[in-house]
């Protein structure tokens, strides 16, 4: 799960839904005076997506690259699990994979292996990953650090994350820089976004509060985002919400799956800012397979402007991630 330095009009779509913005549209919208626009289905060609797409299935476990009339161009599936992915801007997908060997691998999309780091030695368990300018960030467990490492794979440093969550799956999920030597933290374990110093040292913590009868806090956050205004944005898992916060710990807006049913939205996973300001929400269906919105785009004014819908194609998305140009 990757965020806007790492990780991304429309015609009818064939077999899925419309989305009527409770209050209003953004610019796009309004010139068009039409509902926002629902994207996805059949793949066969009809429908125009505003970017191409990068996706992983994490009951297929499979990568998939899907272009902007809707259609799968291109699939890839890893040895072993994979839930998380950054494409780089040289054209190369690089991944986590958990198997008996454990590995972060680079390919390209000939499939070609471009390189491949072994950490069973290191760690129990990556499945995160992100990019910041021409650096990876990722996420080991057991013991919590942040790997950063070049492109080509090469370690520069490790840096120690204050993660309790005793678990090796759920210890520390995505790492973002947010600053010179700022490191913006999600404990997935702990439900907690979490922000350290170039050392490792808290800066600022938020929990994320229950809220309904659910598994808490661990699964209740799945992924985090600093904004421009310097509040941050926070994927609520399980909860099926978002919650932007400032450094008060103040909740300045929420986003809720009762005020948007036909999102069937059951897990707020993946965050990316699109350069236009919008935003780019996965809905990871793992266990709702087979109705509702897989992700779902938040214009600037954050009203729903466009969903991705493809059942064919994709059963549980952990990542849909739009390749801006």
């Amino acid at each position: 799960m990757n965020n806007a330095a790492s990780r991304r009009g429309f015609l009818r779509s064939v077999g899925v839904f419309a989305l009527v913005s409770a209050t209003g549209y953004d610019s796009l919208a309004q010139e068009r005076r039409e509902t926002p626009q629902a994207g996805g289905g059949d793949g066969n060609g009809t429908e125009d997506y505003p970017y191409e797409l990068m996706i992983c299935d994490y009951v297929r476990f499979k990568l998939s690259r899907v272009d902007r009339r809707g259609k799968v161009t291109w699939e890839h599936t890893p040895v072993g699990k994979v839930w998380d992915f950054v494409v780089t801007e040289d054209n190369k997908l690089i991944y986590p994979i958990i198997t008996d060997k454990q590995e972060v691998r680079c390919i390209d999309f000939d499939k070609k292996q471009e390189w491949s780091w072994p950490y069973a030695h290191d760690f129990r368990e990556i499945i995160n990953i992100t990019q910041h300018r021409s650096k990876l960030i990722v996420s080991g467990q057991k013991p919590p650090q942040a790997i950063v490492m070049n492109l080509e794979g090469k370690i520069q440093e490790r840096l120690p994350i204050p993660a309790v969550y005793q678990h090796h799956h759920g210890q520390l999920g995505n790492v973002y820089q947010v600053g010179e030597n700022r490191y913006l933290a999600q404990l997935w374990g702990e439900g907690t976004a979490l922000e350290v110093d170039g050392k490792g040292q808290e800066v600022w913590r938020y929990q994320v509060p229950k809220s309904g009868d659910g598994r808490y806090p661990a699964g209740t956050i799945q992924d985090v985002l600093r904004l421009d205004n310097g509040n941050t944005l926070l994927a609520c898992g399980t909860q099926a919400r978002l919650l932007e916060v400032d450094r008060s710990g103040e909740i300045v807006w929420e986003f809720t799956a009762n005020d948007h049913p036909e999102l069937h939205f059951t897990n707020a996973c993946q965050l990316q800012k699109l350069k236009n300001g919008s935003l780019l929400i996965t809905n990871f269906l793992r266990g709702n397979s087979g109705r509702g919105a897989h992700a779902f785009i938040l214009s600037k004014e954050k009203k729903v402007t466009w969903t991705f819908t493809d059942h064919k194609n994709f059963t549980a998305t952990s990542q849909v991630w739009a390749i801006e140009p």
